[in-house]
């Protein structure tokens, strides 16, 4: 075989290889893109739960606070469930409309962004606004079940539930910053990865997976 031949033999070799690494990266990543869109589900579902909770909660203290909006006791604390409520609704409707944004075709980093954004607006908002209000919220809670009469027969244990909620989220921004002391770098980790639920972590790690087959 004359040397040209030789060397056109093997351009025709590295072409092939080259189609075949491609049409292998494409298959790994249609693969573990389409189980990341699956593992996003039960996040849908959940947020989707979430809102319903939050309308029918809405509905609930609504007439509430409206029949007792002469009495400011039951007024507030029906007012402050029912903005609660609402706020179930708002970042359940946020997180799915990140979801549903996603761009499955756009390159692996831009996804990993787009899900970074979800990840923060799921935690941070899920906890600003749906879980430490828990902190404070069955005092009003109790309020509006007994139409205020917890405000004449016991009000005291208002006042220390809502003490103790001001206890408990204190020690909770305390903890928060204890544990995410450079020191404490993996527990932080483990603390924020705890924070966003097996949805947003299995797809990151599916990113991950894609990122690091294309480099290889």
């Amino acid at each position: 075989m004359e040397l040209d031949e030789l060397k056109q033999a093997w351009q025709v070799l590295d072409q092939r290889l080259q189609q075949q690494h491609t049409l292998n990266v494409q298959f790994f990543r249609d693969s573990r893109l389409d189980k990341l869109q699956r593992g996003l589900r039960p996040l849908v579902w959940g947020q989707a739960i979430q809102i319903i909770i939050g309308v029918l909660g809405a509905l609930f203290f609504a007439p509430i606070w409206i029949a007792h909006r002469h009495e400011p006791a039951v007024l507030i604390a029906g007012l402050v469930m029912h903005l609660y409520c609402i706020g179930m609704i708002v970042v359940g409707a946020v997180v799915q409309a990140q979801v549903a944004r996603i761009d499955y075709s756009a390159p692996v980093v831009a996804i990993q962004r787009q899900l970074l954004r979800l990840r923060k607006s799921y935690s941070v908002a899920g906890a600003c606004v749906v879980g430490l209000p828990w902190w404070f919220l069955t005092a009003p809670l109790l309020v509006v079940l007994t139409r205020g009469g917890i405000m004449v027969a016991a009000p005291s244990a208002i006042w220390i539930q809502l003490a103790v909620g001001a206890l408990g989220l204190l020690a909770t921004a305390w903890f928060y910053r204890w544990s995410h002391r450079p020191e404490r770098a993996e527990l932080a980790r483990r603390i924020d990865d705890s924070t966003v639920g097996g949805s947003i972590r299995r797809a990151q790690a599916a990113l991950d997976d894609i990122a690091r087959f294309e480099r290889e």
